[in-house]
């Protein structure tokens, strides 16, 4: 059931006048046209709400219903189609230099009397389809219609980061886990989780793949998920990934059969677990399996699949775990977690009765009471009832029911953000602030008085995680949300949804393009089966590309990529083999979202400068690259990244960098809010002037009147809330004064420091220092260890040149995660009883004199996680089997040394 129609309705109803205020573009009868089209957007909303209030109504699975919801949609994408034409036209007759000729007054209003006509064509339709409902009904509605609930909840987000606490299988987590570690056993086999979809199944095996006695027992660990669509290339390209023993520019270029040879040799002789996650056809087993030698040392593969006899295929001789639903006592505890986790997960005794009836309908499916609980998590107790009534009626099939309630009860606002997640591929993490990004550029995000657009936007990702049908990846050091992904069951179910109304078609393998949908995302290796250069597709708003098959586009493609599409907001090309882009981007009037991810681009061209309302700017690339500086001056622009495709292996940077040519004419009214990673230059005479910027990657080079210029520009940044400054000239940088900039909570410096800063002079609010090549000779850590909410620290390659260190009892007292790394002289790391008392991860990498781990260490009970990697010999035989130094690290969940 189309129930997005709804959110197209009102979005483009609160849009319309909008776009033509803009322009100027009022007269007589344009005006009225658009005034009378506006209330009748509202009436078929309000009809809308009428035939689809309740998820139990028969009238909302009737044929003609659908029908007619379809037909309101279609009109609403008219009217959008209409008045983006006609922009586009109109910017067309400016570009030409129509402006102040007679033939330029003549063709606007030929366009005007065009463009009302058109709308009085679609005045008659929206009639029409008024008429074919009961006049009654409608007018009751209308007569009750209340503005729709606004977003009610905080940005306090650490509660979301951390999740939910696994419930249920407990016996299967002991069962496999000794499966797994059973030294009796020592052939490569093959352990399998089987169960339907909405079990747990790929929960429990990650809860398992991460324990304590899993993680000492191997060497290596990978875990992939392979799909029903997989690809081969894919899968075996993530898997060298995860282990970082290759460049990504050279797994990129690998065959099947190189890929699969080099796993095979990397694996031989290392005790190894693969965990592959929802292989759903022999085919895919019979695939992979060449990649996972038997060196008769217990290496394992633990895969989860719904069919048992593909477990059997894979292992016949290793019985799989079959799971079970939850029984009722672990469904009720999953439930009240979900639904009442501001009390702690306690359920009100008078609510008690008719929520383990609702739990009762979820038939033991974890997805399932999570979904529901989500949804109950914002209803009223008055609310409840209804939904008992709901499930026990018309929602006995499972998982894809209950979606169906959680989804048709979001805002109408929420579901087209809600359905956008479908362009990412399964299983795909994606940043935050990149969907926040492309909500914003589609005119999703609602416009809230003194609240920025990102503002409003987390507010909306916040609450579909609230309601569990978005899961948090990654939390930021400051506790913010930092990635997302959504459950597959959700997804797959959501695909649907979003190809039924029109909204988002996702194409995975030979499909040619849709006819009707507004977006079109792509997920494969071949670019050019999806592009047609007979036709174009018009209405398409949006475009998400992500590819790796690293295939040169023919320049018939590349032209038909941009010109096809005229009235795109967002384009995405992720992994898409180009090395420039056309002149012919700088006529996508419309656009607002431009990325360009993994690509070997090596120059924008001049005419992205004529993209008026281009809001982002993405581009990562192999090469260094030229960004014409008429860019900074576009009027919209917020986010500017041009960064290096590159993943460097060693400090996590790498050296490609940007030059921004020219000198734009920037001044203090510029919305720029983000700004990475580019060379110093003529332009940074209008630093200053971007007192709206909160993130600034910058790299100084030898002219030193830039550092004064950085300097002079930094106090200016009150809104600055991250700073990379970057240098690799022989004289120190020279520091700028951090402790003005008071939102300033990530820093990364890397260059030479005459000394370090003293702890009054950084932040007070920093929570991420990072530094590198500072060739520090003091001990940073007695200053360091001073400042109160610094949570992550990274000291990187010769960022300190002595050869002792020490943390003193009660220093870091926040400190979560620590990383050291290639500091060459470094000999002696001490810490007393009291430091770091908050420290969950510590990694040392490549500090090859360092003989020990500091004595003080045994006593951080809170450390779940400790990488050892490229360290001498004498340091690992301390640790290894019961060595001198096993004692201090012997509580800690994960040890990794390599």
């Amino acid at each position: 059931m189309n129930d997005l129609a709804e959110s197209v309705v009102s979005l483009i109803a609160e849009k319309l006048e909008d776009k033509l205020l803009v322009e100027g573009l009022f007269f007589t009868g344009l005006r009225g046209e658009v005034q009378w089209i506006k209330g009748d957007l509202c009436i078929l909303r309000c009809i809308l709400r009428y035939l689809l209030k309740d998820a139990d109504t028969e009238k909302r699975r009737e044929e003609r219903v659908k029908n007619w919801v379809q037909d309101v949609s279609n009109i609403a994408y008219d009217i959008e189609d209409v008045i983006d034409t006609f922009l586009l036209r109109i910017e067309h007759g400016r570009r030409r230099g129509l402006i102040v000729s007679l033939a330029s007054v003549v063709s606007r209003l030929k366009a005007r009397f065009e463009v009302a006509l058109k709308l009085r064509l679609i005045r008659l339709k929206i009639k029409e389809i008024i008429d074919r409902t009961s006049t009654d009904s409608w007018r009751d509605v209308y007569s009750r219609e209340v503005t729709s609930r606004s977003l009610q909840e905080s940005r306090q987000t650490s509660s979301y980061v951390q999740g939910t606490e696994f419930v249920g299988f407990h016996k299967e987590f002991e069962a496999l886990v000794a499966q797994l570690t059973d030294e009796g056993e020592t052939r490569r086999c093959v352990v399998s989780l089987v169960g339907v979809g909405g079990l747990g199944k790929t929960t429990l095996a990650m809860k398992v793949y991460n324990s304590d006695s899993v993680k000492k027992y191997f060497h290596l660990q990978a875990a992939i998920s392979v799909t029903q669509e997989f690809a081969l290339r894919d899968i075996l390209q993530v898997m060298i990934k995860r282990w970082s023993v290759l460049p990504d520019t050279l797994v990129e270029e690998m065959n099947e059969a190189e890929l699969t040879y080099f796993i095979s040799e990397y694996l031989n002789g290392k005790r190894y677990l693969v965990a592959l996650d929802d292989i759903c056809q022999r085919e895919a087993w019979d695939a992979l399996k060449n990649a996972f030698p038997d060196s008769n040392n217990g290496s394992r593969v633990m895969l989860t699949t719904r069919k048992k006899d593909v477990a059997l295929y894979a292992d016949a001789t290793s019985p799989p775990c079959e799971l079970q639903p939850l029984n009722p006592d672990e469904s009720w505890s999953l439930f009240c977690q979900k639904t009442f986790p501001e009390k702690n997960g306690i359920c009100p005794s008078h609510l008690q009765k008719l929520g383990k009836e609702i739990v009762a309908e979820c038939q033991g499916l974890p997805l399932a009471i999570i979904a529901i609980g989500g949804l109950l998590s914002k209803k009223e107790e008055s609310d409840w009832e209804n939904v008992r009534n709901n499930i026990s009626s018309h929602f006995g099939k499972g998982t894809s029911e209950i979606f169906s309630l959680s989804y048709r009860d979001l805002p109408y606002f929420l579901r087209p953000c809600f359905l956008y997640l479908v362009n990412f591929p399964k299983d795909h993490e994606f940043p935050a602030k990149d969907l926040i990004q492309m909500w914003a550029a589609e005119g999703l995000i609602q416009h809230r008085a003194e609240e920025t657009v990102e503002e409003v936007g987390e507010d909306c990702l916040i609450e579909l995680i609230q309601r569990s049908m978005v899961q948090v990846a990654k939390g930021s050091s400051r506790g913010s949300i930092k990635s997302v992904y959504i459950q597959k069951t959700f997804r797959d179910l959501s695909i649907s949804e979003a190809k039924e109304c029109g909204f988002l078609e996702v194409h995975s393998e030979n499909a040619n393009a849709p006819s009707t949908a507004r977006r079109l995302a792509i997920h494969h290796n071949d670019l050019s089966e999806y592009i047609s250069l007979s036709r174009s597709i018009p209405f398409l708003r949006s475009v998400f590309i992500y590819s790796q098959g690293r295939k040169l586009l023919q320049r018939e493609q590349e032209k038909f990529l941009y010109r096809g599409f005229k009235l795109l907001r967002v384009l995405c090309l992720n992994g898409v083999y180009i090395k420039k882009l056309p002149n012919a981007i700088g006529e996508l009037f419309h656009m607002r979202y431009l990325a360009c991810k993994g690509t070997s681009l090596e120059t924008l061209p001049s005419s992205i400068g004529n993209l008026p309302h281009l809001q982002t700017l993405f581009v990562s690339s192999f090469h260094d690259m030229k960004v014409p500086g008429t860019i900074l001056e576009m009027q919209e622009l917020r986010h500017l990244q041009v960064e290096d495709a590159v993943k460097s292996t060693y400090l996590g940077l790498g050296e490609n960098w940007r030059e921004i040519e020219g000198h734009p004419g920037l001044d203090s009214e510029s919305t720029l809010q983000t700004l990475t990673c580019v060379e110093a230059g003529k332009w940074m005479r209008c630093l200053g002037k971007l007192i709206n910027l909160r993130k600034l990657g910058i790299r100084l080079h030898h002219d030193r009147s830039y550092d004064q210029v950085l300097y002079e520009s930094i106090p200016n940044m009150q809104c600055l809330e991250s700073l990379s400054v970057v240098t690799r000239c022989p004289f120190p940088l020279s520091v700028p004064p951090f402790s003005q900039i008071p939102n300033l909570s990530k820093l990364r410096l890397e260059g030479k420091l005459e000394k370090l800063p003293e702890s009054t002079e950084f932040p007070k609010k920093l929570t991420k220092l990072t530094l590198a090549f500072s060739y520090l000779k003091e001990d940073p850590l007695p200053t360091l260890q001073k400042l109160e909410n610094l949570r992550v620290l990274k000291l990187l390659g010769a960022s300190y040149t002595g050869k002792k260190m020490a943390c003193v009892a009660d220093g870091f007292r926040r400190l979560e995660s620590l990383h050291l790394e290639a500091l060459d002289q470094l000999e002696e790391w001490s810490a007393e009883e009291g430091a770091m008392p908050r420290l969950l991860h510590l990694r040392i990498d490549n500090c090859r004199h360092l003989n020990m781990l500091p004595e003080g260490l045994q006593h951080v009970t809170t450390l779940n996680n400790v990488e050892l990697w490229n360290m001498n010999d004498e340091f690992k035989a301390r640790l290894q089997g019961e060595g001198v130094d096993w004692h201090k690290i012997r509580y800690v969940r994960s040890i990794d040394i390599r």
